[in-house]
């Protein structure tokens, strides 16, 4: 009975990393996982993205990682934020997530919103976010982030860090 019992054990224990893992990737809708992702890092350009490195492609960690460590006090490659594009202003409510397209691992969610700069000035403008996984049992990673402009904030940083980063 004892033998059984550690075999048992054994299996559960064995199996329990792979069941969270699958539990944390529930959301399988690209839009809810970036509904998910904007809720939870909206800052993430400012922040150490080893915390939320496995939300994360490796090349956007990459370029995120770079950025961060030659931002501490100074302005590198990202200038504005990349949801809007500008330095100054808010995002401010509705905020709503909308899959644009969802093919071969690959998704682009609509993040539109409405821009707020100050009471007299207020648009309507969207953010897209381009997430991959690498099978429909993983989790969506965000790869990229397209502002209002269509700018890619991989492209920006890594061609920052080619033309201007090389004594950072």
């Amino acid at each position: 009975m004892k033998r059984n019992f550690a075999m048992i054990l054994a299996f559960v224990m064995a199996t329990l990393p792979s069941l969270s893992a699958h539990a944390a990737c529930a959301i399988a809708d690209p839009a809810a996982a970036a509904q998910a992702f904007y809720s939870g890092h909206a800052d993430f350009s400012s922040q150490d993205p080893i915390a939320f490195k496995a939300l994360l492609t490796p090349r956007l960690f990459a370029a995120l990682d770079k950025e961060y460590k030659c931002a501490q006090g100074d302005i590198c490659a990202i200038e504005a934020d990349p949801w809007t594009d500008a330095q100054d202003g808010s995002i401010a409510k509705p905020v709503a997530f909308a899959t644009t397209s969802n093919a071969g691992g690959k998704a682009a969610v609509a993040m539109t919103y409405l821009f707020v700069l100050d009471k007299a000035h207020r648009k309507q403008q969207h953010a897209t976010l381009l997430l991959q996984r690498a099978s429909a049992s993983e989790c969506w990673l965000l790869d990229d982030l397209k502002g209002p402009r269509g700018d890619s904030l991989v492209q920006t940083i890594e061609k920052w860090f080619k033309e201007y980063g090389k004594g950072v």
